[in-house]
């Protein structure tokens, strides 16, 4: 199983850090990473609402940019509550352990990203990520607030790590999904298919729905297209 880390950008009221570190711990899920947090994560108030989840708050990374952040993560998922863009597909939460678990042991680690408590992320972290997710509700207002829509994700999610014990575990190997991203990227740099067009960024995004045996595919497909075009052997 990939290892989980939630990532909240801008986070602005002590209260919802700590009771999204609960929310976490409680579904077995320890990693915890802040961009920009506009409120302390170790004040009183995060600690009284992480209740039993000191640990979260003190050994939660922080960092200034998103960029920064999620640098090391093979599988990048954002949540938004917006629908920004009629092409872009939003993944329902309850889908993301099935999407994650198809990809086999092609991906070592996938942060789940959360916007602040007052517009969510904006375009260009959205940008930042592989696909984006969002929680589906009767009404739009009142929405779900931080530390609710992290708990959600962390309910949906933790089937990955219950679940662990029922199934034989894989062999680690080196992610594929950004290998994949780079091979594709140099295919549609040839075709002069720039990263600002539609076409591009839809491309993109399916092939982070790929499971593992259509990784292994493209991947081999990439093999022989790169050898043929740019004499490359990896």
């Amino acid at each position: 199983m990939p290892e989980l880390t939630f990532i909240l950008v801008n986070p602005a009221r002590e209260e919802n850090i700590g009771a999204a570190a609960r929310a976490l711990k409680t579904m077995g899920i320890f990693n915890l990473f802040l961009v920009a947090p506009l409120a302390n994560h170790l004040g009183e108030k995060s600690k009284a609402t992480a209740h039993a989840s000191l640990d979260i708050l003190e050994n939660a990374c922080v960092f200034s940019h998103l960029s920064d952040a999620i640098i090391d993560f093979d599988l990048i998922i954002g949540s938004t509550a917006k629908k920004r863009s009629i092409a872009q597909n939003y993944h329902l939460a309850e889908e993301l352990p099935e999407i994650i678990t198809a990809k086999g042991n092609t991906i070592n680690k996938v942060a789940l990203i959360f916007g602040g408590e007052e517009s969510g992320l904006s375009n260009e972290q959205l940008a930042m990520c592989d696909m984006l997710s969002t929680i589906p509700m009767f009404k739009k207002y009142p929405s779900l607030n931080l530390a609710q829509s992290v708990m959600v994700y962390a309910t949906y999610l933790s089937k990955l790590i219950l679940n662990i014990k029922k199934k034989t575990t894989q062999k680690p190997v080196e992610p594929e999904l950004p290998i994949i991203k780079e091979k594709a990227a140099q295919i549609l740099a040839d075709v002069e298919m720039q990263p600002d067009n539609l076409i591009y960024s839809r491309i993109m995004e399916r092939l982070m729905l790929l499971d593992k045996d259509d990784i292994n595919l493209f991947h081999s497909f990439s093999k022989y297209y790169l050898k043929k075009y740019h004499g490359r052997l990896k």
